[in-house]
């Protein structure tokens, strides 16, 4: 199960989520009846019980659980003979965070904060996606939806779709700084150049005393290879507000593309310093060193994005590559099959993967994954 990871720095749905939590959920004082939640622990006596998998199923799914279901529970439930289906159905069972009781008032608009809320705290992406986009069609007027929509699929990196809900959202609500600024990130992300740009403009001329605001401003400004404009921008960000570690990270990324190596290696280790759980710092910390040949370093960044993120397809294709370029060929057929694993019509990756085992000396096995031997790449002199 993937965890939903809310960037330092993006204020809008932080507020929400907490607004939500502000307000606890009413308890229902209706007594269980045969269709009312179960508790865990049942699930585990229906097994011992002898209950049918596709009974215990059935029920689990139509009546969800009073609290997540925990590991030591699903252990139980493995060990007493579940198969993995029924563990699965579970482990994703409706519980507290999508069926907390509002009936004592009136439903509200922003009800659905509580379920988006809920799932993030169980980490469970899958149900916050899925109750923000029935959120969307029950409400297709409301910015705030489009709006949190678009960040989460931003979240989720399906650009398209986030570019649409995030244009909704502006269109809805043309003075909403945060709407622009979302917009202005996801056409960074798209490449699109001169909406960063054009959406970053608003985002400061809304919010003027707004760090952020310069961030968005300097990334923009970094696409269109305005490199000085945009280290201005981060300048003024930090002026601002110098705890967004995304100011360093951007700042590395402009020196990076600059050329200006021991600059770009500083900006990302201040980056991480602020905010050692971003895989992202870490995995572009790696590509700088990749860039200038040292690959032991490369490696050790490289794997530290891993351990943060470890089935991002970029992270094992930079991984898989750094290990390649340093000689460590059995580490490099590792990586390269982990992506295969992840994204299986990744020409590339089958490619690389035949590199590494021809470096190995298997070629046989080579010849199975990529029949015409690719000309080896000119890789920077190892330091």
């Amino acid at each position: 199960m993937n965890c939903v990871s809310l960037r330092k720095g993006d204020p809008v749905v932080a507020l929400v989520l907490l607004a939500a939590l502000a307000f606890p959920p009413q308890q229902s004082c209706i007594p269980l009846e045969a269709k009312d939640p179960v508790q865990p622990e049942q699930v585990l006596a229906w097994q011992l019980e002898g209950l049918t998998q596709e009974e215990i199923r059935d029920e689990v799914g139509s009546r969800g659980l009073t609290e997540h279901a925990e590991e030591p529970l699903l252990n139980a439930l493995s060990a007493a003979g579940a198969d993995a289906e029924t563990i699965l159905t579970v482990r994703h069972a409706r519980g507290p965070r999508i069926l907390w009781k509002l009936g004592l008032r009136l439903p509200k608009p922003t009800d659905y904060l509580y379920e988006v809320a809920g799932a993030v705290f169980w980490k469970d992406r899958e149900s916050a996606l899925q109750t923000l986009q029935n959120e969307a069609e029950k409400q297709p007027r409301n910015p705030d939806v489009r709006l949190i929509h678009a960040f989460f699929l931003r979240v989720e990196e399906d650009w398209i779709a986030a570019y649409g809900e995030a244009t909704e959202a502006v269109a809805l609500a043309p003075q909403s700084p945060y709407a622009h600024g979302l917009r202005s990130t996801i056409c960074y992300y798209s490449q699109l150049s001169e909406c960063a740009l054009r959406e970053a403009r608003v985002f400061v001329e809304l919010r003027p005393q707004d760090g952020a605001a310069y961030i968005v401003l300097g990334h923009a400004k970094e696409l269109q290879g305005k490199y000085e404009e945009a280290l201005q921008a981060f300048a003024e960000a930090k002026r601002l507000h110098a705890g967004y570690s995304a100011i360093y990270e951007g700042m590395g990324r402009v020196h990076g593309r600059e050329g200006e190596f021991e600059k770009a290696v500083a900006a990302y280790e201040q980056a991480i310093r602020m905010d050692g759980e971003r895989a992202e710092y870490y995995r572009e910390l790696g590509l700088v060193y990749a860039a200038e040949g040292y690959w032991k370093k490369a490696v050790e960044s490289l794997k530290q994005a891993k351990e943060l993120e470890p089935d991002r397809p970029e992270i094992l294709l930079a991984l898989g590559n750094a290990y390649l370029a340093a000689g460590a060929y059995p580490e490099a057929i590792h990586e390269f099959q982990e992506l295969m694993k992840e994204v299986p019509d990744m020409e590339l990756a089958r490619s690389q993967l035949a590199k590494a085992l021809r470096a190995e000396g298997r070629g046989e096995e080579a010849a199975q994954m990529d029949p015409e031997p690719p000309t080896l790449p000119s890789f920077a002199k190892p330091r």
